[in-house]
């Protein structure tokens, strides 16, 4: 059944099926998705835009860790469908981490945690459409099997609400919760052969902690009307780019990516914030 659908997908592959599933695909990307999160979350009130970065970046390395685990080679690779490369951002495919699909697990935990803030029915089934269209870019190119797509679905959905069941019913323990999760996703890090993603999920999600975890206890939420928000893009675009300019000076290692990543994660997260703060927008 798997083969028959991906086989068809196959056969009417074409030029403008090929940009058109081509966008799709990028915006599952983890770091596509990792960095429309940080722009909600500097843009969005407070509780909107920690509900959605903190599900995005929860979902990262819980999705790497089970394709570490699991190891199911993709479909292409038992040779069930010919990959085809997509137009726009080439995919950086580990041969056996197709189970579940990172690109669907990645863009619906966003997704359903931006439709579960906004509380709208046009949120929800714009996050569905967008979703969906995830899945189908994946069969399209022959980079997962449709239960592997239909997985990332589901854990997709259920991160986002677990953590929208902690913003509503344990909101004061939100922080504790995040750092808990970060610390046992650091232990994974120190196995063999632990996968470079999971290496780098890790990092964003342990930066990601302490720093909202320091900005809610250290800064003070000040009222700025959105239009002037919009500053906050291209000033912590250059706070959070000139930290990264300075984590390429790193050595070559697992640790020094753990600790790069975790530098951008904390930096978007409570340096930038505080800049936002002087500079009062």
């Amino acid at each position: 059944m798997e083969a028959t659908i991906l086989q068809f997908f196959q056969s009417i592959r074409c030029g403008f099926l090929d940009v058109f599933f081509g966008v799709f695909s990028v915006l599952g990307e983890a770091m596509i998705v990792g960095g429309v999160a940080i722009l909600v979350f500097w843009l969005a009130p407070k509780r909107a835009g920690e509900q959605i970065i903190m599900t995005a970046l929860t979902s990262f390395p819980i999705n790497s860790l089970m394709k570490f685990t699991i190891a199911r080679p993709r479909p292409f690779v038992a040779g069930v469908v010919e990959y085809r490369e997509p137009p726009f951002l080439a995919d950086e495919l580990d041969l056996y981490a197709s189970f579940p699909s990172g690109h669907t697990q990645s863009s619906g935990s966003f997704a359903f945690a931006a439709a579960s803030s906004a509380k709208k029915l046009f949120a929800w089934i714009l996050a569905g459409a967008l979703i969906l269209l995830v899945m189908l870019s994946r069969l399209y190119f022959g980079a997962h099997y449709p239960t592997d797509v239909l997985a990332g679905l589901c854990f997709g959905l259920v991160i986002a609400l677990a953590w929208a069941g902690i913003f509503r019913y344990a909101y004061p323990y939100r922080y504790l919760i995040l750092l808990c999760l970060a610390a046992l996703a650091v232990f994974p890090c120190f196995l063999p052969n632990v996968a470079h993603d999971y290496i780098q999920a890790t990092g964003l999600l342990t930066g990601a902690a302490v720093a909202l975890a320091a900005a809610h206890f250290c800064l003070t939420e000040h009222a700025c009307p959105f239009p002037r928000r919009l500053w906050r893009v291209p000033v912590g675009a250059a706070v959070v780019g000139a930290v990264f300019a300075l984590t390429l000076l790193f050595p070559e290692g697992e640790a020094f990516s753990l600790l790069k990543w975790f530098l951008v994660a904390f930096t978007a997260g409570f340096p930038a914030p505080y800049l936002f703060s002087l500079l009062k927008i």
